[in-house]
């Protein structure tokens, strides 16, 4: 028996419905990154407390309800989960779709996600005052790339930091998505 196509799942084209241009879905762009990045920038010298949904700008904040805040601060609301239930959430719902950096380049507001933590990526550019530590390491200057709030133990507040310096683990990397019909129509 030969194999009959019956339909065709298509993400980030265009579609004409009802006389207008849409998107059938898409990935938050570079620019629209940048935005969850200068977000993230206010959330700075915020103390660390395991607090969820309820992180306040400035008062306390963990790293799911950080990044949950600064997302919809930004404009791009998702439901909140804690760190260990936002695979699941991503499964489920398709609102952030996991990115291969081998394959695809990581760009600004993904989001980095370890065991039991994440963080939202912040490739600042050469000559950016966040960029720098002033730490090296093997004679090499380490860059800050990507913001969190940290945990009680270090007692360190939400900032910029660097990936590889945070944790030696492998993490998995994450971009919002804009769900069919939610990209606007022209």
């Amino acid at each position: 028996m030969a194999e009959t196509l019956i339909a065709r799942s298509v993400t980030s084209e265009r579609s004409n419905t009802q006389g207008k241009e849409c998107t059938v879905g898409r990935y938050l762009s570079e620019a629209e990154g940048w935005k969850i990045v200068e977000v993230a920038a206010t959330w700075e010298g915020t103390p660390y407390q395991m607090v969820g949904a309820r992180s306040e700008k400035g008062i306390v904040g963990d790293c799911s309800g950080t990044t949950f805040k600064i997302y919809t601060e930004a404009g791009f609301p998702y439901g909140y989960r804690m760190t260990a239930d936002f695979v699941a959430y991503v499964t489920e719902t398709n609102r952030f779709r996991e990115i291969d950096p081998a394959t695809q380049p990581m760009q600004a507001g993904d989001v980095l996600f370890w065991t039991g933590h994440m963080a939202i990526f912040a490739p600042f550019p050469e000559g950016h005052p966040k960029r720098e530590t002033g730490v090296m390491k093997a004679g090499k200057a380490i860059q800050n790339n990507m913001y969190t709030a940290f945990n009680a133990k270090r007692n360190v507040p939400y900032g910029p930091y660097n990936i590889a310096t945070f944790r030696g683990d492998k993490y998995r990397v994450f971009r919002y998505f804009f769900l069919p019909g939610e990209a606007g129509c022209k």
